[in-house]
């Protein structure tokens, strides 16, 4: 009897193993997939070359893809709402630095002390 309980357990033990691994596999796809946009999107914030505009509009569409899949995935990957929040304000941030960068602008506007002081002024 145990001869013939042996050929057909091997197949369904297999069955197990592989669907297990194949679910433990897509489990850390979406997860890996944010890391990834994450990366790009910090990598995207080091400019470099000439092209500064190109490169902060990479970066907020960079951040944009981040705050995107986060929201989309964020139980999955285990992302709190703290860290989602967080991405929207570096998207904003980038976002801003795009309009001001293209527009001609300094990155990050002076603050009101420096524009209101007179040239010469201590």
């Amino acid at each position: 009897m145990r001869m013939l309980l042996l050929p057909s357990l091997v197949p369904a033990v297999a069955a197990i193993a592989i669907g297990a691994f194949c679910s433990h596999a897509d489990a850390q796809t979406p997860c890996a997939e944010f890391a990834r946009l994450r990366s790009e999107a910090l990598q995207a914030q080091r400019h470099g070359g000439r092209d500064v505009c190109g490169a902060y509009i990479r970066s907020s569409q960079a951040w944009r893809a981040v705050v995107e899949y986060a929201g989309e995935n964020r139980e999955m990957c285990n992302i709190s709402e703290r860290s989602l929040s967080d991405f929207e304000k570096y998207r904003r941030e980038a976002a801003s630095r795009r309009d001001n960068v293209c527009a001609g602008r300094p990155e990050r506007p002076f603050p009101a002390e420096i524009i209101s002081a007179p040239i010469g002024a201590k």
